[in-house]
């Protein structure tokens, strides 16, 4: 099926597996049935041999989407079984040649071990501290602002979207409303007021015609690695190509999306205050690198800019005392992720204390972004 230097040994139940891999090292592929998922990837990763080999899992086409926890169960990818033949052998192939280059390598021969970051204990402590007798003496102006809110404008008094933190943990981060209803579907046609937006930058692709790579239109043939971005067709290396150029973050200038008051929330840095309750319930750190929209996070997935999640999420860090600050030009995304991974390799009590002495004097925004 998939090569003539192919063997391919097939078992009936998932403890038959475990005798015949003590006896044959050397597994370049495993294909569990999803019936005996967990028993079969448990016992494949246990084993340090097979730490990198690749784990696919049967499924039907419309049960494609991988849960998250198989992903933390050590699933690689599934397998599409009621797809046409040459969709199967393609992914099978994929993986064998992918197994054979680790090995051809030397990468098979060591087992990557995923260092998590963990809270120091002492900055957890400042951050319960810190977060408890703020939330206690700014309670009266908690309540007026909120009060002020639905004076202002029609809707809820909290925000909450989803970010990603440290190690890539999702969570609910809190804000004071400052926007108008349902602002995030507008989202898409802000591109122009983004702070991050380069001129060099083209057009997404699946907003023309043309959505073909060079590659893919001298062959004079359909792409060969079509993708569907925002429900158009795009070429793969076409996108890929797009999204490098693309801004890695978004905030926009003079946002017409603000109601009247939260301009003044958003100047003064008040709508963060919420933010006390994710750092006190562990989400977040006083100090650190601020948690992203997952719009923005899932363009940080490169080994040099993930370097950023390891370390804390926090609700001020250097970006807000360096360029942010009031008077200061407006840094590069690049910029911010170096600043940002500065931070994750360097941070200490010392720097911590600076940082959050400096964003007394970077509280009120110049521009309004």
């Amino acid at each position: 099926m998939v090569g003539p230097a192919c063997r391919i040994v097939r078992f009936s139940y998932a403890i038959e597996v475990k005798s015949w891999f003590i006896g044959n090292p050397g597994i370049s592929l495993v294909i569990a049935d999803k019936l005996n998922e967990f028993s079969t990837v448990t016992m494949v990763r246990s084993n340090p041999a097979y730490g990198l080999t690749p784990i696919l899992v049967t499924c039907l086409s419309k049960e494609t989407q991988i849960p998250k926890t198989t992903i933390m169960d050590g699933v690689t990818d599934m397998l599409v079984i009621n797809e046409d033949n040459y969709a199967i052998q393609s992914k099978l192939s994929y993986y064998l040649k992918l197994t054979n280059r680790m090995q051809a390598y030397g990468v098979a021969d060591y087992i990557y071990t995923v260092n998590q970051f963990k809270l120091p204990w002492w900055k957890r402590a400042i951050d319960i501290a810190a977060s408890l007798l703020i939330l206690t003496i700014l309670s009266p102006i908690l309540l007026l602002v909120a009060i002020l809110i639905k004076l202002d404008s029609r809707g809820p008094v909290f925000y909450k979207s989803k970010r990603a933190g440290a190690n890539y943990y999702v969570f609910n981060m809190y804000k004071f409303r400052t926007m108008g209803v349902a602002a995030d579907q507008l989202i898409n046609n802000m591109a122009s007021h983004n702070i991050y937006a380069t001129e060099s930058a083209s057009t997404p692709i699946y907003q023309t015609t043309e959505f073909l790579c060079s590659a893919c239109r001298a062959k004079g043939v359909g792409c060969q690695s079509l993708l569907f971005d925002k429900d158009q067709p795009i070429c793969e290396k076409q996108y890929l190509q797009d999204n490098e150029k693309s801004a890695k973050f978004m905030k926009f200038r003079n946002d017409p999306r603000i109601t009247r008051f939260g301009t003044f929330l958003r100047n003064s840095s008040i709508d963060e205050l919420p933010q006390l309750f994710n750092i006190l319930l562990g989400h977040m750190s006083l100090v650190g690198n601020r948690p992203l929209p997952l719009y923005e996070a899932e363009k940080l997935t490169s080994d040099e800019f993930a370097r950023r999640f390891a370390g804390p999420a926090g609700l001020t860090g250097l970006w807000q005392i360096k360029k942010r600050a009031k008077g200061q030009p407006a840094m590069s995304d690049r910029e911010r992720t170096f600043l940002d991974i500065e931070y994750a390799n360097s941070f200490s009590f010392k720097t911590d204390l600076y940082i959050m002495w400096r964003t007394i004097f970077s509280l009120w925004q110049k521009e309004n972004v």
